[in-house]
């Protein structure tokens, strides 16, 4: 045992139980106060370091997959916990910039392959403006405003001089090689990434069309707009002050970018007058005016999910407006001076709600996540403003990043191939831990975890094999706290033949993440064969079904059925995988 230490920081190594699909042999992760680092499996056969919030990593793995944590506790002191901190921190931003310069190359590929219509080719912001609508009083008022404050920072013909440079320059642009030093990457070092001719080329597009938008007194599209009708969102005339004063500051600030000679600012700048307008249209009709914030990849739930998990959103939307009041009366206090962040967090949280709020009253599919702090609507990169090379030139230029492409995919393969054995969740922690230069006992310790134990490289093995020194416990999956709460308020039996099986389970819903079954064998370990025994048999049932389906449903259900076989084997030996579970929680504040 070692020696409690003055002055200690505790991290934690976590044991995530196993579930379905790629987590049937569980997962770890290294925990330091509110960051969460895990590797995982990614495309191509690489395991790639990831950093998480702690909450959104609780939320994710212990709630929506129902997992419960066996974690381990281990002080060190200050000194130590941080160089083993700033140590996974340093290997995840080098990791993320060499991942970067993968989709450079990618983003190259894209545009020198004449694939205008590919989404990576999108410009970002462009979307968000109507160019064939008529403006609305309050923003051809604010537009006039702006094309003044133009004119008297840059002059006169600021616009149509800067439109007609930023033409002149894409049509020098041509792609050049890079230099060898962004091309090689290494374990543990930063590789630069070059200015390339792609995103060279889409910046200045983008900021041509955002020079037009103002020139051309473009309006926000009505579609990328709204004002919810509760009383919560009605301004007062302080806080309309406090908006006006938010879009001068805004306004000063898209001046600015106007001038600026740093290359990307065409996205930014065209948020910048979206939220511009937006507070234009919201000053006038004194009601808060939200752009549409989420992400074009958001995911969405069908009307038949909207209408089966009804209750769980109603909930989701009635908190939502609560915590819109809360942050409302915050952030519109006389003392206090509106920032562009604090704004965006409120914008979020009303589309949040608005979105809620919208489908169920419409009985409709919605986007159940992905708002942002700012609005990104994007547009295909306009034809006429395609690059104009030369065959040649595109042909020679596509074979070269074609070249750095699988240099670099080779490069990441050797680097970071995922194994089994020798290159898992586990190994990876250890082996990221074992290269930092360290004289303290306890790391050098869970540094040699898998040369000493030869279970060591299996998530459960490794939990266990860690060292009396650390303080262990368990933290249960979401379904379990549920059963915890039911068991001390109500009727133990009552709740235990309620609870046992998927029909009558008062919180679980069937969902399509899960393999079809019908009774839980997580928490009750002496009767999970024969409880396995009757899932197998259901699951039996379905795939012959699904077999005489097949012409109906392409097998979906004789898929679903193999996989509730596979499923179940495991409890007849006593071991769970399969836990269930959960759709469309809300996240604790």
């Amino acid at each position: 045992m070692f020696a409690p230490l003055l002055s200690a920081k505790s991290f934690d190594y976590i044991y995530i139980a196993a579930s379905e699909g790629n987590a049937s042999g569980g997962h770890t992760a290294l925990r330091f106060d509110n960051e969460t680092y895990h590797f995982q499996y990614n495309d191509g056969g690489i395991i790639r370091l990831v950093k998480d919030s702690s909450t959104d990593f609780d939320f994710q793995y212990r709630f929506l997959e129902n997992r419960t944590f066996h974690q381990a506790s281990l002080d060190l002191n200050e000194k130590d916990y941080e160089q083993l901190h700033n140590h996974f921190n340093l290997r995840f931003l080098q990791q993320k910039q060499q991942d970067a310069i993968r989709k450079e190359i990618d983003l190259n590929i894209e545009i020198l392959s004449n694939r205008a219509q590919h989404p990576q080719l999108n410009i970002q912001g462009a979307g968000l403006f109507a160019n064939d609508a008529v403006p609305l009083e309050a923003e051809s008022l604010t537009i006039y405003r702006l094309q003044e404050q133009i004119k008297q920072k840059y002059g006169a013909a600021f616009l149509t001089n800067s439109t007609q440079q930023l033409n002149a320059e894409i049509k020098t642009l041509r792609p050049e090689p890079w230099p060898k030093n962004s091309l090689q990457f290494s374990e543990g070092t930063f590789s630069s990434i070059p200015y390339s001719f792609a995103s060279h080329y889409l910046d200045t597009v983008s900021k041509i069309l955002l020079l037009q938008a103002i020139q051309n007194r473009s309006s926000l599209d009505q579609q990328f707009y709204f004002s919810p009708e509760q009383s919560v969102f009605k301004l007062s005339q302080s806080e309309v002050i406090q908006l006006k004063s938010l879009q001068q500051l805004l306004t000063h600030n898209l001046l600015t970018l106007l001038g600026s000679r740093r290359p990307g600012w065409g996205s930014a700048a065209f948020a910048l007058y979206a939220r511009i307008l937006s507070l234009a249209i919201a000053i006038d009709s004194r009601k808060l005016v939200f752009l549409d914030t989420f992400r074009e990849s958001s995911p969405s739930i069908s009307d038949v999910e909207v209408a089966r998990y009804k209750t769980k959103f109603l909930s989701q939307q009635k908190q939502a407006l609560s915590r819109i009041f809360q942050l409302k009366a915050e952030l519109f206090t006389p003392t206090n001076a509106l920032t562009e962040k604090a704004y965006g967090e409120l914008e979020m949280l009303g589309n949040y709600y608005y979105e809620r709020e919208r489908g169920l009253q419409n009985k409709q599919d919605f986007r159940i996540s992905g708002e942002q702090l700012l609005a990104t609507k994007s547009i295909p990169l306009p034809t006429g403003l395609y690059p104009r090379l030369t065959e040649f030139q595109r042909e020679t230029s596509l074979a070269r990043f074609e070249a750095y492409q699988i240099n670099i995919d080779q490069q990441m393969r050797s680097l970071y191939s995922y194994d089994l054995f020798t290159r898992n969740c586990v190994t990876e922690i250890i082996r990221t831990i074992s290269q930092i230069p360290t004289n303290n006992k306890q790391i050098i310790e869970l540094s040699q975890l898998t040369s000493e134990d030869l279970i060591a490289f299996i998530p459960f093995g490794s939990f266990h094999s860690l060292s009396d020194a650390y303080s262990k416990q368990t933290l249960p999956s979401f379904r379990h706290q549920q059963l915890q709460e039911m068991y001390r308020e109500e009727n133990n039996a009552l709740v235990f033949f309620r609870e046992f099986n998927t029909l009558s389970a008062s919180d679980y819903k069937f969902n399509d993440q899960d393999a079809p079954f019908l009774i839980f064998t997580d928490d009750n370990i002496l009767l999970r064969p024969i409880f396995g025994s009757i899932n197998l048999l259901a699951a039996t049932t379905i795939s012959v079904y699904g077999g005489l389906a097949i012409p109906f449903d392409s097998g979906k259900a004789l898929k679903d059925g193999a996989m509730g076989i596979l499923m179940s084997l495991p409890e007849l030996a006593f071991f769970n995988i399969r836990k269930g579970s959960y759709k469309h929680l809300i996240a604790a504040d």
